[in-house]
């Protein structure tokens, strides 16, 4: 039997952002010993680990002296320990970013995985995490916003929720946790069709072009199969007929959405305008292609045009052949209606009201925060684009 590590959560108790309090004052159940378990019992310890709504998670990592000096330097996952709520737990820490990356003097963004060091060990169900330190968004609200968004318009899109991190008894401050995008992420979205090829990307310009292809590396799935796929997909796209292409290659619905939600978000670091902070997912069964979006840090900033900048591939071909923009554009007005329908300004605001003491407390924060900018951006946005494309 695979050996499993389970510890107890700790977090700060805040309100959830329902107003329904995030505590509960009261002798916990037993633990859970399965993920599955823990779904089932929404008031056992460790329930909502690690995307509850309205909680900034407590997690203590301690590093050796081997591992800090190894970390300095960059490169693979160096031995650490975990500690939550009194239990602890033995992980595999490495540092993560590119114009992002920072060392353990500053606020590095960190990856985590629990079975580094031992065979298929969980924590809590939970086998890797990625802490971002949020260095580009002083808000610290937009990534959870984005992936809120692209997961309400059915794109594949991970979760996220928040921690407190201290690295060896100092204050790091306030990190987002975002799901990682590995075979547990892909059994989620894609349930019954997960075993395919997962692309990130490695360079701004990875796009699906002959010169784009080179910036692809493969995350899950099979190398044998990996490049002669994407190789396809880009040989089809050569054709020309980019409606067709999407319908016959591409999970139309869910790849409109991503790119209604990129435009809109006005994501100047996203998929439409730079090319980066996406993934590809082929999945093998239905032999069909998904963006997956990532990076979300640059979303709902300025109130540019629409199209302004774009300069990805398939966004550009969609945008200048009338019948694929016409459903792109009702798509952008789908997400206007769940933006404003499920009222995502207000979703914000009140996760500012929570995020927002810590954020002020973070010693390691790069500037002031500042809620105000994504939420001007919020409350504008929508009445700036139904300006460009009707109602």
């Amino acid at each position: 039997m695979p050996f499993f590590l389970y510890a107890l959560v700790g977090c700060q108790a805040l309100p959830a952002l329902d107003g329904e309090p995030g505590t509960h004052e009261r002798e916990p159940p037993p633990l859970p010993q399965t993920p599955e378990e823990t779904e089932q019992q929404p008031d056992a310890p460790g329930a909502g680990f690690p995307y509850a709504e309205g909680q900034i998670f407590e997690l203590s990592l301690a590093l050796p002296p081997a591992s800090v000096e190894a970390l300095d330097r960059g490169g693979d996952y160096v031995p650490a320990t975990l500690e939550f709520a009194g239990f602890e737990a033995v992980l595999g820490v490495r540092l993560k970013g590119s114009s992002t990356f920072d060392n353990l003097d500053g606020k590095p963004s960190l990856k985590l995985r629990f079975s580094e060091f031992v065979p298929e060990a969980r924590f809590l169900g939970v086998e890797r995490l990625t802490l971002n330190s949020m260095k580009y968004d002083p808000t610290m609200l937009r990534e959870a916003a984005a992936y809120r968004l692209y997961a309400q318009m059915g794109v594949p899109a991970p979760r996220s929720a928040y921690a407190h991190l201290a690295i060896n008894g100092e204050d790091y401050g306030v990190y987002s946790i975002v799901e990682s995008l590995d075979e547990n992420f892909l059994k989620r979205v894609f349930p019954g069709d997960d075993d395919g090829n997962l692309y990130d990307t490695v360079f701004v310009y990875a796009d699906l072009t002959s010169l784009g292809l080179a910036n692809f590396e493969l995350a899950e799935g099979d190398p044998a199969t990996a490049y002669t796929d994407l190789a396809a997909l880009v040989h089809d796209l050569d054709g020309g007929d980019i409606l067709g292409t999407l319908e016959s290659r591409f999970d139309l619905e869910s790849t409109l959405s991503f790119l209604a939600v990129d435009l809109l978000t006005a994501n100047w670091d996203g998929y439409s305008r730079n090319t980066n902070n996406y993934l590809l997912y082929h999945a093998t069964v239905s032999d069909r292609w998904s963006f997956v979006p990532w990076g979300q840090d640059t979303a709902f900033r300025g109130d540019g045009p629409l199209y302004g900048g774009i300069q990805s591939r398939i966004t550009t071909a969609c945008q200048a052949h009338p019948e694929c923009r016409a459903l792109l554009e009702q798509r952008i007005r789908d997400a206007l209606a769940a933006w404003e329908g499920e009222d995502l300004h207000g979703w914000t605001e009140r996760l500012a009201d929570i995020v927002g003491p810590a954020c002020a407390a973070d010693p390691r924060k790069d500037g002031d925060c500042e809620p105000e900018d994504i939420l001007d951006h919020l409350a504008s946005r929508p009445d700036s684009v139904r300006g460009e494309i009707g109602p």
